[in-house]
Parts: C-alpha cells; structure tokens; sequence
C-alpha cells in the first residue's frame, strides 16, 4: 500500500540530508590532481578504494564491486559522492514530496490516507454511512505535530458510530491523532486496545505503531533545538526498550507482513539512538547482503551506515563483517589529523590490526591482501611490500573495483621505487580499463609518469591514449614547453579548443618570460575575429569541483584586440613589443607592458603559480625564470639615473600602488617593507611635484 511505500522512504530520508560521519570529517572540496592522498576532500574521490576518498565512495565501490559500473557522465577523472552514486543508480531517488511534515513523524500522516480508506472500505460488517463518516473524519483530520489538542474537533464527529468495527476504526483515528500531535501515552494506550481487534488490518497496524508510538517517546527529548542529537544519555531508556522488543514482536508475527521493512529500518534506528553499536552493525551488514530485499537502495543504505554506525565503529569489537572492517581500516589509513585538528589524533592503523582480521577478510578473496598493501604504501611508506603483496595482473580481465584497485595500488608502488616499467604498467592496465571513472584514473597516472620522465610530447603524440581533456589541458598549461604548444596551436586536426588553449598559453609565457621575438611571431596566429573577454580563468582545471560544463571561450583577441589606453600613453601590444625586442630595458617598453599586465587582468594570475611536486604538471613549464613582474620593472627604472623624470615618476608611482589599497603585494617579484613604500611616496612628492602621478597619490600603504 501507498502509505506502507512512503512510510519506509520517509524512514530513509533522514539519512541523506545530513552531512554524513567519516565522509565529512574534513568536509572541503579542494582537489589535488594526485592519485597519493591520505587526506579527505570530497571533490577528490578516484574509483579505487583508497583513504582519501568519501567512505560512502569506498563503501559503494566495494559493494556494488563489478566492471565498467559507473558508465554515465562525461570522462572524469575525480568525482563527488553524489556523481557516482547517481552514475551506478540513476534513479536512486523517487521523485515524491514527503509533504510539508518532512523530516518529522507527521510526514506520513497524509499518505495513510489511501491506505486507511481502503482498509475501511474492505472491513467487514461495518455499515456504508459509518464507512463513509469514518473516510470524511480521516480526510479532514490535519495533525499539528506540536499541539496535543488539534483535530479534536473532528474526532468528535465519530460519537453517532455504533458498530463495534466502526468504534475499532474510530478508536485507531483517535490513537493515530495523538500520535502525530506527539501523545505518545494517549497513542500507545489506543493502539494496545486493538491489538485483539476482529479486523486483520487494525490489529497488525495497532502493533507496529505501539513500537513506533515508544520510539518517539524515547527520543522526545534527545535532539536540541538545532537537530543535533544528544547521545544515547538523552534517550528515554525504557521507551527505547519497549520499541525494540515492539518492532521484534511485529516482526516475528507477521514474518511477511506489510510494515516488515519499515519495522526493520526503525529497528535500526532504535539501535543507534540506545547506543547499541554492536547490533546495529550486524544489521547493517545483514541489509548490505541484500538492501533490495529491505527496499532501500544501495546508494541511501550506504548514507546511512556513513551517518550513523561507522564513527562509533571499532575493529573487532562491533563487527566481523569484511565490507565494514575494510571501511574502519581505510579511515584510519588517513593523515592523523584533519585540517581542522582533531583533539586526540587517531593513530595510524598498524599491520598487526589488519591481521587480526584475517577469518574476517576471508569471504571477500582479495581484500586482506589489498588491505595490508594499502597500509604499507600510505602508512609505512613500503611500496616494496605492497610489490611482494600484490601480483602484476594488468593484462588480466578484472572483475570489478577491488581487483582495479589493488592493481592501481601496484602501479603506485612502482612509482615510487622508481621502477622503469611503470609506464607500461599503466599502459597495459588501461588497455583493459572500461570505466569512465576507472580510465581517467589510469590516464593521471600515466600522464604523471610521462611527464617525470621527460615525455610530455607523448602525451600529445599522434596515438596517446591520453585522451580525458582536463589531463590535457593541466599539461598543456603546466609542464609543455613553447615548442610543443606550437605545435598544437598550429594542428587543425585538434579540437579548437586545445588548439586555442595551447596558443593562448604560448603567447602568455612568452609575453611574461622575455621571449618577445617569438611571441611576435606566433602571434600572427591569432586569428582576426578572436575573442577578448578576458582575463581567462579555466574551470575545467582550476575551480575545485572541476565540472566541465559552462567553459569560458579562450580569448586570444586579448593579445591583438586589446585596449590598454590609460593614462600613460602606451602603444597597443604588439607595438609595446616591438621596442623591447630592440632593448629589452627599455624603460617606456616595461611601462606599458606593465600597464598591459594591470590592465588585461595578470596580476597574480593562477597560471604563474606551479603546481606542486607530486601533483600533474608540477615538474615546470619549460620556459625560463623568472616569471615578469611589474614591481621589478618600477625597481629597475626607479634605480636608473638616466630614466626621464615622466618615467621615473610614473614607476614611483605604481611601484607604491602596488601595495594599495590593503598593502599586500599585487604586482609580484620581491616585495619590499613600508618604510622602503614611505621613500618611495616621498620622494615622488618631493622631486616631481607638478606631475599628474604625484597630485593623484594621497597615501602610500
């Protein structure tokens, strides 16, 4: 019955809006394009089990542990919890509003409706008026879930029913209305009058609902104002008691019967509000044999294990059950504290631990192994354990996430000793590689091997097997020097956009590292009509979700189109360019160039900052340091003695905005203190009084 169905979804949905247990513990979205990552980020989860990811990630991917499973979406290397889940079930959610109760034991009220009125209609010698007088109090029936007192009036409008099934019907009204209006005495004194009723569908409901009746009353109390729950210490103990042995009752005499499910999940809930981690996790691990089989699916059940059981969990003493040891084990794989700094950090899971759950591990073949190679490599720092641990199976067919990631564990080992196979490791994994998910991993690594060996053009190369566009386009930007930008800029065979990208990042480095003889001459191919809408800021690599929709189109016209009159007269680009491929020292050719950079938006540009060591394009960009800078610029003219009195008034000048208005740095090189500010502001006052620069700066900071 309808009521029955909504009933157990709304049961479900108090887990999923709650920001879940171990999966938030650090809860940022920062991604790190690495596949070495002991610390949570929730935009940063890969397809293999690793400490890093969400543990609802892990969790899933173990259980619904098949080839090529998340087959939606466009190519991806990192994801959310939400992507995934959505990948392997798209319809995980139904799309039904629980009603303007949500979240509270009112949410069913207005679904009972059918079922109520088809009971009523279906009873047994219960006369037509009565039927029909019982359905229209029902149907008028709104519950306040705060005021004991609402409805009473249309209660009252049952006094003329003179069957006993009528008064029956009436009676389970009057218990489900204090029941919503939070009397929970009143509620579970009416419910026990019908549990010997003539009618089968008033006494199978009169039971379940006395054990839900003591489950509200238990925990009346137990969540403050916010939500947030006080602890098994706030529970009402005897209420607690009465609704478990109430749910196992209903269970046990009616084995079918047509709350089974929702009984079962408000067991579960009964469990944890009594703290009773230990029969909870035998009950989840008894539903995550078969969720289906509990109506719930694998994606929600997974939520609520996250939310409710894992962050009390300990190994050995609550569970036995391999999907959930694995779980405790891979959080403690994590860096010992969060980057909010837990109190007590959590210490490191050992080998020894592992161990202890062999028997455990044994009916998931493979898991022990994976387990204690995961704690050589991300605890111990042992990836020449993780190699004795775990065989070279990358040309076999795998069966699933646990096999995927024990070989990408391998080939992380084999980094890390440095072993000269380890691009044909990832090249023959990839091979038989069918995920969306499970491929873009593969090509991160491999594209990270290509490039700490010295073959970025390989990933570039006529045939590369590289083909996700972010990898790319990190490459592209970080770590391709000027002659294999070139080259793509100029391959018609390209998508335009990584043509334009490859150009646009020539003409930007070479602009900003003194190439300008090149720079002019691989500006001619910049097309006329091209965009200027700049400054350019890529999503796709750089904002931390990494979506890929909504791309900001490339705007090469802002090297040939674009309009830096200010006023310091300055020539357009390409003539400013042109004095300093004559004299790179000119002093009116820095200035505008200066200007150019402020004006076009460079200032602190994301491209000049190098991504780290151990993350994609992190080994250098080949092109030669420094990087220009515009305080640099205003320091070598204010030092010249030859520099004319408009030049050198206009780099004092802007050598003292550069620290305006917040007295941060905005204009690169080697910052310089205030009072070295303070000279600077005076003597432009003092030497060049008459000059529009000095009437215009007021302060210096």
């Amino acid at each position: 019955m309808r009521f029955i169905w909504l009933f157990s979804l709304g049961l479900i949905i108090w887990t999923i809006d709650w920001a879940p247990a171990l999966a938030s513990s650090d809860y940022r979205h920062a991604r790190s394009w690495t596949l070495v990552n002991r610390n949570l980020s929730a935009g940063s989860n890969l397809a293999m089990l690793q400490p890093g990811n969400d543990t609802r990630v892990n969790l899933l991917l173990l259980q619904d542990d098949r080839p090529g499973g998340a087959v939606s979406g466009q190519g991806r290397v990192f994801f959310e919890w939400s992507e995934l889940s959505t990948a392997l079930y798209p319809a995980r959610f139904r799309n039904v509003s629980p009603g303007s109760h949500s979240h509270s034991r009112c949410q069913t009220f207005e679904s009972g409706r059918d079922a109520f009125s088809e009971a009523v209609r279906s009873a047994k010698r219960l006369p037509r008026n009565e039927q029909d007088l019982l359905i229209s109090v029902r149907e008028s029936i709104s519950p306040d879930c705060e005021d004991m007192a609402a409805g009473g009036a249309e209660i009252a409008r049952l006094a003329p029913i003179r069957s006993q099934r009528g008064r029956d019907f009436g009676v389970y009204l009057t218990s489900a209305l204090a029941f919503y209006n939070g009397d929970f005495d009143a509620s579970t004194k009416g419910f026990s009058a019908l549990v010997k009723a003539k009618d089968d569908w008033l006494k199978e409901t009169a039971l379940y609902m006395i054990a839900r009746s003591e489950l509200n009353r238990s925990q009346s109390r137990a969540f403050d104002n916010y939500g947030y729950f006080g602890g098994p210490g706030a529970v009402d103990q005897g209420a607690i008691r009465n609704a478990e042995r109430g749910f196992n009752l209903y269970r046990k005499i009616y084995p079918q019967g047509s709350y089974h499910q929702s009984a079962r999940g408000l067991l579960r809930r009964t469990y944890w509000l009594a703290g009773e981690t230990e029969k909870l996790s035998n009950e989840y691990a008894a539903v995550l044999d078969n969720p289906r089989l509990v109506g719930i699916q694998l994606p929600v059940l997974v939520q609520e294990i996250d939310d409710k059981l894992l962050a009390t969990l300990s190994l050995r003493r609550d569970t036995s059950d391999p999907e959930l040891l694995a779980m405790i084990a891979l959080y403690r794989m994590r860096e010992p504290r969060n980057s909010y700094g837990d109190e007590a950090p959590k210490l490191a899971i050992t080998r020894a631990e592992i161990e202890s759950m062999r028997d455990s591990l044994s009916s998931r073949p493979g898991l022990l192994e994976y387990l204690l190679a995961a704690q050589a490599f991300y605890v111990a720092n042992n990836p020449e354990m993780v190699l004795e641990l775990i065989p070279d199976d990358a040309r076999e067919p795998r069966s699933g996430y646990l096999d995927f990631s024990r070989q990408v564990l391998r080939g992380q080992a084999l980094e890390a000793v440095g072993d000269r196979n380890a691009r044909g490791f990832w090249e023959q994994l990839l091979s038989g590689t069918d995920s969306i998910y499970q491929r873009g991993l593969v090509e991160l690594a491999l594209a990270m091997n290509l490039e700490r060996n010295d073959a970025v053009d390989d990933v570039f190369a006529r045939h590369s097997v590289i083909e996700t566009p972010v990898l790319r386009e990190i490459m592209l930007q970080y770590a391709a020097g000027p002659a294999l930008l070139r080259k793509q800029a100029k391959n018609i065979k390209l998508d335009e956009r990584e043509r334009d990208l490859a150009l646009y990042v020539l003409l930007y480095r070479q602009l900003t590292h003194g190439a300008y003889a090149e720079f002019l001459s691989d500006l001619n191919l910049v097309k006329a009509e091209a965009n200027q809408d700049g400054p350019f800021f890529n999503s796709r690599t750089e904002n931390n979700y990494g979506y890929e929709e909504a791309l900001q189109p490339i705007p090469l016209g802002l090297f040939t189109q674009f309009d830096q009159s200010d006023e310091f007269d300055c020539p357009v680009l390409k003539k400013t360019v042109e004095i300093l491929v004559s004299n790179a020292d000119s002093h009116r050719g820095l200035l505008c160039l200066s200007d150019y950079v402020r004006l076009a938006g460079f200032d602190d540009y994301w491209m000049d900052i190098q991504p780290k060591s151990n993350q994609l394009g992190g080994s250098g960009s080949g092109f030669p340091d420094p990087v220009f800078s515009r305080l640099e610029s205003y320091k070598q003219i204010i030092a010249d003695p030859q520099a004319s009195s408009e030049n050198r008034a206009y780099a004092l000048y802007r050598a003292v905005w550069c620290y305006g208005p917040a007295g941060i740095n905005s204009c690169g090189g080697s910052g310089v203190d205030e009072p070295q500010r303070g000279v600077w502001f005076r003597e432009l006052k003092r030497r060049y009084p008459s000059s529009l620069w000095a009437q215009k700066l007021k302060y210096y900071w």
